[in-house]
């Protein structure tokens, strides 16, 4: 046999070689991509994971920018709207089409303004909390259109009752009482980052006993007034803090002891049922009933001078 290499022979070797010396660059150059797309997608997922979570939380910023652009125009429209049920019932104004057609058209102003803005975040409580707000004065301007027609010359009596038994009367104070409990619930998440001693999650599920209450941040019992706002379904001229409030004067009283109430949703019963509640109680009541709690710096939970 000839010992020697054919041109062809050397030729096949070197090619071999060749491919061989590829094959292997390209298996340690797709262990590279491999791993660097691994760690591209754990990356994503944890700067998804990040935004989610940021999500979940505000600053003192996201709170006072929606109060003033999205909550205190709702609350203007609705004290509107409550200080002309109170006249109407009082009998100082008589129910008027063109009463109800002003009040219809503040809702359509308020809806504009609130609908424009921008600052609030896309997903979300607040989010959530400003789509119940636009969906409850799209409810109210169909309520008073409706009740509009039927206004003049009826007692105020049959009108009032007739006007809050209208479905669309009722779907906009139980949306903007869900809006309002998930703007509180924001506030316990604020407060959450701020003091990780008070929850982020506080809900009204049942009876809530007095011993129990009494342990509670200011905030969570604020949160769970606004929970049992909404479960009423009724608007207030008062704020679920006026509320907390005055259920913790009655408490410190001891009149809850005489009444032989053992829960906060009886005592809540009371203070409501006898008119004892108003809006603005909780700055008479803040210095003497608290001490030193976690409250984001909104004009609500403010003195009147500040």
């Amino acid at each position: 046999m000839d010992k020697h290499l054919s041109r062809y022979q050397m030729l096949f070797s070197l090619g071999f070689i060749f491919m061989l010396v590829a094959a292997v660059g390209a298996f340690f150059a797709g262990v590279e991509v491999g791993s660097s797309r691994t760690e591209s997608r754990y990356e994503a997922k944890k700067l998804m994971a990040s935004a989610a979570s940021a999500k979940t939380s505000y600053s003192q910023q996201d709170l006072v920018s929606f109060y003033h652009t999205v909550f205190s125009p709702y609350r203007e429209f609705q004290n509107e709207w409550l200080a002309m049920e109170k006249k109407v019932e009082s009998r100082n104004i008589p129910a008027s089409s063109s009463l109800l057609k002003d009040l219809g058209d503040l809702a359509d102003e308020k809806r504009k303004e609130i609908g424009s803005v921008r600052s609030v975040p896309d997903t979300g409580l607040l989010a959530s909390a400003r789509n119940g707000y636009l969906a409850s004065l799209d409810s109210i301007s169909q309520a008073s259109a409706a009740a509009a027609k039927a206004a003049s010359g009826q007692p105020a009596d049959s009108f009032l009752a007739s006007l809050r038994k209208q479905p669309s009367y009722k779907d906009a104070a139980r949306k903007g009482l869900a809006a309002q409990k998930d703007y509180y619930s924001s506030m316990l998440k604020w407060a959450t980052g701020v003091d990780g001693s008070i929850s982020s999650e506080a809900v009204l599920t049942g009876t809530v006993q007095t011993s129990a209450w009494k342990s509670y941040p200011l905030l969570v019992k604020i949160k769970l007034m606004a929970d049992l706002l909404e479960k009423r379904g009724k608007w207030t001229d008062y704020y679920p803090q006026d509320l907390a409030g005055s259920v913790d004067a009655l408490l410190q009283s001891g009149e809850s002891q005489r009444l032989h109430a053992s829960s906060i949703n009886e005592l809540a019963d009371v203070v409501t049922g006898t008119g004892a509640v108003r809006g603005g109680d909780f700055w008479t009541m803040k210095s003497r009933l608290y001490g030193k709690e976690t409250l984001p710096q909104l004009p609500f939970f403010l003195p009147p001078d500040n």
